[in-house]
């Protein structure tokens, strides 16, 4: 099965579509997620969501909504979990693995941490949990060039701290 729909209780519908094979053994799954007034969020259709997902479990409980349904949260499989604010089409990542080579010292470093950028704070709640984020939640077409600056920024950080003589 390449395509798996799961209509949301707040009336979106997510789309998980296999990727294909990315790693030995391993298919990937990426997501489209569409609101009932025609708005998307395109940002996951390009990442891994899920992993081998062959029967659809992932797929059914990798979403939690709050009770109204305005705010969702998303465990991705690859060490990403992200904030969704369906109402106003916005993302921002909650804990993600930052991966930072250095070509001049041939070595790397892996790092999982709580995003934090521009001073952001605020509490979500969700079904079963409170989210302390400290990413400011971002419009889905806005959100890779802020993603991108967030993680350069991280990255000289990173060398500073792990790589500098």
């Amino acid at each position: 099965m390449n395509k798996r729909q799961i209509t949301l209780a707040n009336g979106w519908t997510a789309t998980f579509e296999n990727r294909g094979e990315f790693r030995m053994g391993a298919e990937g799954w990426g997501l489209f997620l569409q609101g009932p007034d025609d708005r998307t969020i395109k940002y996951f259709a390009d990442q891994i969501i899920l992993v081998n997902d062959e029967d659809g479990t992932q797929a059914s409980s990798c979403i939690r909504l709050s009770s109204d349904g305005v705010y969702g949260y998303l465990s991705a499989a690859i060490n990403h979990c992200w904030v969704i604010d369906f109402a106003r089409g916005m993302i921002a990542p909650h804990r993600a693995s930052i991966y930072h080579y250095h070509h001049a010292y041939d070595e790397s470093i892996s790092h999982y941490e709580q995003p934090a950028f521009k001073r952001e704070r605020q509490y979500i709640s969700v079904v079963g949990m409170h989210i302390y984020l400290t990413f400011p939640l971002t419009r889905d077409e806005d959100f890779p060039k802020v993603w991108d600056e967030y993680l350069s920024i991280r990255r000289r950080q990173l060398d500073e701290l792990y790589f500098r003589n």
